[in-house]
């Protein structure tokens, strides 16, 4: 399909990089060369302007100098022409338009405020300060920033808002918890786990909603099943703490050794 000028009249273009690429515009997916993508997202990751040099050495780091900058203009002149520019462009730096919407800046919102919800100051429940919108937020609890992408730049911002899921998940258990929704507790806690399966703060959420709402065999269950885990995949066990934790709810019921 050819995008001209007024393929995208009035909305602005939205890009959607949680989970995977998605450039739309009224509401129809736009093409984008593999290219094309690379550099909207490293320039959207960014949040600044770079210099051309700089983004070219990101984009095609094995390339020598003048090759990069070839490939650098041809994935500029390839990018969607639309009724905006995607990139601003000028003969020294390159910067993403402000005109494009995208789901980081929603993401992030919503996982600061899932994460605020536990901490010792926090004044709000998820009652007073709900999730703007429930497939928007199940996709932020849900999904990793380009998983199929292995640049260097991807990764590191998207273990940072992969561990800022996890956190907020588990701040999800432990506000529903309190407040007796143990299905939503749970459902927070095991996607904690399923997101990082050796991450012991995950499953003594797990733990933790499974003795609230009294199913201590399950608790039971459950902490024999994570200690296994990490015998097998560390060669270590539960942490002292959460070992007491579990001697002290089950009573007289003797933790196998």
């Amino acid at each position: 399909m050819e995008w001209s000028d007024e393929s995208c009249p009035h909305d602005p273009p939205h890009l959607t990089l949680m989970g995977s690429f998605d450039l739309r515009c009224e509401g129809k997916s736009v093409p984008i060369s593999p290219a094309g993508q690379r550099l909207l997202s490293l320039l959207v990751l960014s949040r600044r302007t770079l210099t051309r040099e700089y983004t070219a050495e990101k984009l095609w780091p094995d390339a020598t100098g003048i090759r990069a900058a070839g490939c650098l203009r041809s994935a500029l002149w390839r990018l969607p022409k639309l009724n905006r520019p995607l990139v601003i462009a000028t003969p020294s730096t390159l910067q993403a338009s402000q005109d494009i919407e995208t789901d980081l800046v929603s993401t992030e919102d919503i996982l600061y405020r899932a994460i605020s919800w536990s901490q010792p100051s926090g004044r709000h429940s998820p009652q007073e300060m709900p999730l703007p919108d429930v497939e928007l937020a199940d996709q932020a609890l849900s999904s990793d920033l380009l998983p199929e992408a292995w640049d260097e730049w991807v990764i590191v911002e998207r273990e940072r808002l992969h561990q800022m899921r996890l956190h907020a998940l588990e701040s999800l258990a432990c506000i529903h918890r309190s407040a007796g929704h143990f299905g939503q507790a749970l459902d927070a806690a095991l996607r904690a786990v399923a997101g990082e399966p050796l991450r012991e703060s995950a499953h003594r959420q797990v733990i933790e909603t499974y003795l609230a709402e009294g199913n201590t065999g399950e608790a039971i269950r459950h902490f024999e099943e994570l200690r296994h885990l990490l015998h097998a995949e560390l060669g270590l066990e539960p942490s002292p703490p959460l070992c007491r934790r579990v001697e002290s709810a089950v009573g007289a019921i003797r933790i196998r050794q």
